[in-house]
């Protein structure tokens, strides 16, 4: 199952959790804060798909599914189980109530495949088998939801999978090796939360078995703090309306551009693949595919106007120092001063205009989404995708902090598999995984070699200009000093001594000189050779391990570590690429 759909629109996906056994004089306000919250996202994100990720239990769970299919929003039923088995967690109305939820078609649902350590058994009616589905789905919704709508009486229990479990979990609270039963905090936020990531947005919900927490209010949101505390705030953090309106714009600005036909033809990893490839999964490579080709096509797209903007300042600082020499040298003229006025205005208007269309800090951002979509594609392709956090490598680079990027997270989160324990490959799927060696390392190997050659090639002709203005500098400077004053009465014929001529030149080639490096500088082409290198030098050491590991686990680990050494270095070359035209990241 495609986890969006294929016009490249990016979903923020709301992940749920909430009680069974709801207070039934507690629904309709339920019912209500839920629908206002949605309401709310949709203001947030008019040009972006809201999904809804619930694992369909009754109670909260239902009710949730309900009110976001009101308002038309999409739903995706995750099943801990099949729902043969799941049927028995349910008393009949409830039951007949998710089955004509799950015939609709704009409910999409999947059934979560049994944990490694289940038994052909698993789903019993109760016991720690049918625990171990719950927990299950927990670390799905936890992987899966950019933010947890939680329906929760706001008490800590120690049950797997349960709501409480959930939103600690999810929070950052406990972790899976510590799920001790421990009091809660809540500590009401001082000032606005600077973050946008591992949000709650609490409602609080009576019970039927269990009395409120003392805390239990309004709805909020909630974040962790420390092992036990956790933070409250009633309005939305202005960290995370601001991400949630650079996620919308990301998806506006491509339906426009796609639209006004302004992107060229779309990049698509899959239609690289042979025919024959051996795929596993193949809607969920094509979703990943079309997040792809959308982040490449906008890269592109930016990257050819920030590159030509680039150009046009180097173009105006060279014609700004040969109108000078040419005034200073050769003529008093004073149609070169008003040239030179003419551009320095005209350059400094340019820059007010386009400044403020952020084209490359967008080229940036979406490159370091392609180049993620790129990696996991692979990952996926060889079924091992699942052990590479994109998100978690993001952070660890510090990217996230960086205004402009922190939104990344959220598109990351709509192409993480929908059961991980259906797409691990098992033995006998070393031909796929050589292919996706010879796709993608062969591939990538070549393109990396090819890169660092070339751009090695024009640093050595830059090298090279500089040496030779340097010997003629010098050859001038040795020439003015002895002859100068000859020189200095000496016309070449135009009126113009042999001298000013000659300083004219040396001038000439160092203006020349400065603005190349002026432009080769704000293109960071040090950098780019820097970054092609280290990532040819991951690639080749894949290469000679795997030429040497026959074993399909060995093989598995080489590819998750060059899968994030890869991400790594893509995001350290953003970050320098980003210091050329920015101040050092705030939060954001």
């Amino acid at each position: 199952m495609p986890q969006q759909t294929l016009s490249g629109n990016s979903p923020f996906i709301v992940g749920v959790s909430g009680h069974r056994d709801l207070d039934p004089n507690d629904v309709d306000r339920l019912h209500e804060a839920v629908s206002a919250f949605v309401l709310q996202l949709k203001k947030r994100l008019p040009d972006t798909e809201l999904r809804i990720i619930v694992g369909m239990a009754d109670g909260a769970d239902l009710l949730v599914a309900q009110a976001a299919l009101d308002q038309g929003i999409g739903v995706e039923a995750v099943l801990p189980m099949p729902l043969e088995r799941y049927a028995s967690d349910f008393e009949p109305e409830a039951l007949s109530v998710l089955t004509s939820l799950l015939k609709r078609p704009d409910v999409r649902c999947v059934e979560l495949s049994p944990p490694g350590s289940a038994h052909p058994g698993y789903g019993s009616a109760e016991g720690p088998e049918r625990d171990a589905m719950y927990e299950n789905l927990t670390l799905t919704l936890i992987r899966r939801s950019s933010i947890l709508l939680a329906l929760w009486d706001g008490n800590p229990t120690r049950l797997p999978g349960g709501t409480a479990d959930t939103v600690l979990r999810y929070l950052g609270i406990r972790t899976q090796s510590d799920q001790d039963e421990v009091a809660i905090e809540f500590v009401q936020a001082t000032e606005d939360m600077d973050t946008a990531d591992g949000l709650v947005y609490w409602v609080p919900a009576a019970r039927l078995s269990t009395a409120l927490a003392a805390n239990a209010k309004l709805p909020c949101f909630l974040r962790g703090l420390g092992d036990t505390a956790l933070e409250m705030q009633r309005e939305m953090p202005s960290q995370l309306a601001h991400q949630l309106t650079a996620l919308n714009h990301y998806n506006q600005e491509y339906a426009v551009l796609v639209k006004e036909g302004s992107l060229g033809a779309r990049d698509s990893l899959m239609n690289a693949l042979p025919s024959d490839a051996p795929l596993h999964d193949k809607l969920m490579l094509e979703d990943i595919d079309s997040q792809y080709g959308k982040a490449d096509a906008l890269a592109v797209h930016y990257q050819w106007r920030s590159d030509r903007l680039f150009t046009l300042f180097g173009v105006m600082a060279f014609t700004m120092g040969l109108a000078y020499l040419i005034y200073e040298k050769l003529t008093e003229s004073r149609v070169v001063l008003l040239a030179y006025l003419v551009i320095l205005l005209s350059s400094l208007g340019v820059y007010h205009v386009l400044r403020g269309r952020h084209w490359f800090a967008k080229h940036l951002t979406y490159r370091a989404i392609a180049e993620t979509m790129r990696i996991k594609f692979y990952l996926r392709l060889a079924g091992v995708d699942h052990r590479v956090d994109a998100k978690d490598v993001l952070a660890l680079s510090g990217i996230d902090r960086f205004k402009g990027f922190g939104w990344i997270s959220f598109v990351l989160r709509t192409i993480e598999p929908a059961d991980v324990h259906a797409i691990t490959p098992r033995a006998g799927e070393l031909a796929r995984l050589r292919f996706v060696e010879q796709a993608w390392i062969d591939n990538q190997h070549r393109y990396f070699t090819a890169k660092v050659v070339s751009l090695a090639a024009s640093s050595g002709r830059v090298k090279r200009l500089r040496n030779a203005l340097f010997v003629v500098i010098l050859v001038v400077i040795v020439a003015l000093f002895l002859f100068g004053d000859a020189m200095h009465h000496e016309d070449i014929g135009i009126g113009i001594s042999l001298k000013n001529t000659l300083t004219f030149i040396m001038g000439f080639l160092a203006v020349l000189l400065g603005a190349w490096e002026l432009h080769q500088n704000n293109m960071a082409t040090r950098e780019l050779l820097w970054q092609y290198q280290n990532q040819l030098g991951h690639f080749s050491r894949a290469r000679l391990q795997l030429e040497r590991i026959t074993s399909l686990p060995r093989r598995d680990d080489v590819l998750v570590q060059l899968g994030k050494d890869s991400l790594m270095e893509s995001y350290l070359w953003t970050i320098h690429r980003y210091h050329r035209e920015h101040e050092p990241p705030t939060s954001g």
